[in-house]
């Protein structure tokens, strides 16, 4: 059997094994290279037997000269191979510093909002090599149990399904692939450049092949661990969090201090990272300090948090953005997502502001409002969006959250009709409920 067989095979085999649904759609992450080109083509292949439409996405960082041209390029390549293909430019200005992490947020975000706008699954190129790399680099920056178990093959991410179905093919196997195929690629020379920590991790496991084949089988055997611990840490946050997504959690301290530090970390950065709605959890070390601080029974905030004791409760309010005064405008028919926390669809176009000292009074006096806000904890309500039409009137949006609730749809208090306008939460599951595997 040759590579190409035995990987189409081996392809199939995995998106069966996911349950990924026939007549179901995928948007694919391309940058031209040797790893997303040969998923690219895997996924058009098994596409025409399953019936799942794909749609290529090439994600122009503009960081190089060439880099549009390139990308044209790659959407030629990918006409050849019967895919359809869309290019998305990034606009917003780079760092100074850090460039790689800019860039992989920045394309993480572009195509999560394809994939949400088309209601498709995510499909992303990582493999066994990139498995590694990320194993070792977490090992190197204290990474938690969790992240060590590495990238896993599907996960819910802000309720985008995520599907890496190349996690066990070798960088080998798949440009062998594209060789054979005759597929052509354009390699990203940044991928040399040893100022990169993955890039030197990745030069170092190449040398060094007895320690790569080591963190190999440590890196399934964390796997196999995480099951039942994660199992365990599931049941005791089903059985004692309560949670009002996307803006507060809490549970009884009385419960958390007798469960063991590993879960109690564990725990608590994930809730801290639901309920603040960073794009990354708060590290080890802050986690531990901020353990520290509820032993003391102190307030304090940390990733996006406001974290408060009373009495036998622990509570984690989501905290409002010191750059509150903004405002934005949102076109019609153009889903956005509002403070990394919030989606909204709407059929006309609205002002989108963030819940000020002086709104928050305003809000309080009318009726309709109040209604709404007094539904969330304090501080956790100041995360609560102002939504206004064009006139300055304020509007009611259909808020799709569970528990809430809906009977002040109202148009009154100089609040216009909620039809049109919807607002939801974009993790709207506990994160204990989000699959991953």
């Amino acid at each position: 059997m040759s590579i190409s067989e035995k990987l189409k095979c081996d392809f199939s085999t995995t998106l069966s094994a996911l349950g990924l649904q026939p007549n179901s759609s995928v948007v694919i992450g391309v940058s031209g290279g040797t790893d997303s080109m040969a998923l690219a083509s895997l996924c058009a292949n098994w596409s025409i037997k399953s019936g799942v439409k794909c749609l290529a996405v090439i994600i122009d960082h503009g960081l190089r000269t060439e880099s549009s041209k390139q990308a044209c390029q790659t959407q030629n390549t990918l006409e050849k191979l019967n895919i359809q293909s869309k290019i998305i430019k990034i606009s917003s200005t780079p760092p100074d510093g850090n460039i790689q992490h800019w860039a992989r947020t920045q394309r993480l975000h572009l195509l999560m909002s394809e994939a949400r706008k088309l209601k498709s699954v995510l499909m992303l190129a990582h493999h066994l090599d990139d498995q590694l790399e990320t194993f070792y680099m977490r090992l190197l920056h204290n990474s938690g149990l969790f992240g060590l178990a590495g990238i896993k093959f599907f996960r819910i991410h802000k309720d985008i399904c995520i599907i890496r179905p190349l996690l066990n093919c070798r960088k080998t196997q798949l440009h062998s692939y594209c060789v054979e195929n005759h597929i052509d690629i354009i390699e990203d020379p940044s991928n040399q450049y040893v100022k990169f920590d993955r890039v030197r991790a990745r030069n170092h496991l190449s040398v060094d092949t007895e320690l790569a084949n080591q963190l190999s089988k440590l890196n399934i055997l964390l796997k196999k661990i995480t099951i039942p611990f994660q199992s365990y840490c599931d049941r005791w946050c089903d059985k004692y969090i309560t949670v009002h997504l996307p803006l507060y959690a809490t549970f009884p301290i009385d419960e958390f201090v007798k469960i063991p530090e590993l879960m109690k970390i564990h725990i608590f950065r994930q809730l801290l990272w639901q309920i603040g709605a960073r794009d990354y959890p708060a590290s080890i070390n802050s986690t531990n300090i901020a353990l520290s601080y509820i032993g003391d029974r102190r307030k304090f905030t940390l990733a996006g948090c406001v974290v408060i004791l009373k009495r036998n409760q622990l509570e984690i309010h989501a905290e409002r953005k010191r750059d509150c005064d903004k405002t934005f405008r949102i076109e019609a028919n153009t889903p956005a997502i509002i403070d990394n926390r919030w989606f909204i669809k709407t059929n006309k176009p609205v002002i989108i502001g963030s819940m000020t000292n002086e709104r928050y009074q305003v809000a309080m006096q009318q009726e309709v409002q109040s209604f709404l806000i007094k539904q969330w904890s304090y501080p956790a309500r100041l995360c609560i969006p102002i939504i206004q039409d064009l006139d300055g009137r304020v509007v009611q949006p259909h808020i799709e959250v569970v528990g809430l609730q809906n009977d002040f749809y109202r148009d009154k208090i100089n609040c216009t009709s909620s039809h049109g306008v919807i607002l939801s939460a974009i993790r709207n599951r506990p994160f204990w409920k989000e699959q991953s595997r």
